[in-house]
């Protein structure tokens, strides 16, 4: 009787905390969850600032060529006499040819660069913080499944204390009730671990720790998409990845770095305008204006040219390239989502309720006496197995979908079970 006692206060306990931990649980959608990620996360915030600093670029390209000023004193060697005084101002200015513009193509095209990364950065961005969402959802259904089975076992262990008092059922079985009880309770204390941190990494991509542990999200794994034909996976993904995007970006700064550097060997021009005043008697000013141009003999050497030009060329052979990880990665993810699918479909609602049927029978006719405690224990780690399986079926299918999406590259389609 007094084991009977203590099992109720375990259970009431259990009740209590778990009336507690839902009362304070602050529930989220999938909708809610990624537009606080997309809004507040630290990181996507500081990958945005790459356009800022590529803005700032492209204005500080557009700046001219600053002009120079010299003043100088002169004074012959003998300074008793007090002749040959003067004062020479002098202004400079070098003018190039193309330079500038260049210059400004080179940060444009460097610009298209730094949105086409951020545009690739937030494609699996958007997937990985979705992926985690399934992750809490997973983790929230495997609690649900070990919470059951904790219940149910501790229902049995309460029984068979009873029966045990009685004379019904050996002290060894007995004892065989209550280990597999605490077996249980381990298992659904581990649940509840993996659902709170699972919870945290949701808390980190809202970009708000604050009672992270403490979120449920809502919604199930269940999802009704069918992929469509892999040709038009394909055909999407190469009109919208972002990483291809990268590597036309990478071509079209190749082909302008080639222009800057080719624009900064035309010989420049350098423009002076000066005047001397001369102090001592006679006074009289001196004016002069000159022009001078370097001579570049530096451009007989044609190693910085064939640079340009193999950079350019290593360019187009990258996307090339691009292209055919992009068709592979569809290819892969594709193929992963239709066995998913399949994989999902092997599991069906009548199977799990004849498992469970089998289940609740093999207990009575254990309560009964007709069976070991083992062979109902059996039968429920079974049904245990199966439903863990079922549960990653239907997490395996929505991750692989998650997966076909961020493949293809266009803004993420998914919705949970809500």
């Amino acid at each position: 009787m007094q084991q009977l006692t203590t099992m109720k206060r375990i259970l009431y306990t259990l009740t209590l905390a778990l009336l507690f931990t839902t009362a304070t649980a602050q529930e989220i959608s999938y909708g809610e969850y990624m537009e606080r990620v997309m809004n507040n996360n630290i990181a996507l915030t500081a990958k945005r600032m790459d356009i800022e600093i590529a803005d700032a670029a492209v204005t500080g390209s557009q700046v001219y060529n600053d002009p120079s000023i010299a003043l100088a004193y002169t004074n012959n060697e003998d300074w008793s006499k007090g002749l040959g005084q003067g004062i020479e101002l002098e202004l400079g200015k070098t003018f190039t040819f193309g330079v500038r513009r260049s210059r400004i193509d080179l940060a444009e095209s460097e610009r298209a660069q730094a949105v086409a990364l951020l545009e690739e950065y937030m494609r699996n961005f958007r997937a990985d913080a979705t992926i985690a969402f399934l992750e809490h959802l997973r983790a929230g259904m495997l609690l649900d499944e070990a919470t059951e089975i904790y219940s149910d076992l501790s229902e049995v262990t309460a029984n068979d204390s009873l029966r045990y008092q009685r004379g019904d059922i050996a002290h060894s079985d007995w004892l065989e009730s209550r280990m597999a009880q605490g077996v249980a309770k381990n298992a659904m204390l581990a649940a509840e671990a993996g659902l709170r941190n699972t919870a945290i990494k949701l808390g980190y991509y809202m970009g708000n720790m604050e009672n992270a542990e403490n979120l449920k999200g809502t919604g199930t794994l269940e999802i009704s998409n069918q992929a469509a034909d892999l040709e038009h996976y394909t055909t999407t993904a190469l009109e919208h990845r972002a990483d291809l995007v990268v590597a036309l970006s990478n071509a079209d700064i190749a082909v302008a770095a080639q222009k800057f550097n080719k624009a900064q060997r035309r010989p420049e021009l350098d423009v002076v305008l000066g005047a001397t005043y001369n102090i001592a008697d006679p006074n009289f000013t001196t004016i002069k204006a000159g022009v001078a141009m370097p001579l570049k003999f530096s451009n007989l050497n044609k190693g910085a040219r064939l640079m340009d030009e193999l950079l350019v060329k290593q360019a187009n052979v990258e996307i090339e390239e691009a292209c055919l990880m992009v068709t592979a990665e569809v290819m892969q993810a594709y193929n992963n989502f239709k066995y998913a699918d399949r994989q999902s479909e092997t599991f069906s609602g009548a199977m799990l309720g004849d498992m469970e049927k089998v289940v609740e029978s093999k207990r009575k006719a254990y309560e009964m006496g007709e069976i070991p405690f083992l062979d109902y224990l059996i039968v429920q780690r079974n049904e245990n197995e199966m439903r863990g399986e079922y549960i990653d079926a239907l997490f395996g299918k929505a991750v692989a979908w998650v997966e076909l999406q961020r493949s293809i590259g266009i803004e993420l389609k998914f919705r949970t079970g809500e």
